[in-house]
């Protein structure tokens, strides 16, 4: 947490623009939820 501090207060934009080392940058939440790609497919076996 301390080095988050010194970051924080060395280069704010670097936090705000965080994460950096991650496939996937920042997630858009709202089209995310607008445009919902869901899929289901049943097990082989039949249960649940």
């Amino acid at each position: 947490m301390s080095e988050i501090l010194v970051e924080a207060r060395g280069d704010p934009q670097l936090l705000k623009t965080a994460p950096h080392a991650t496939p996937v940058r920042r997630l858009d939440d709202t089209k995310a939820a607008r445009l919902l790609d869901l899929a289901w497919t049943p097990r082989a076996s039949g249960k649940l």
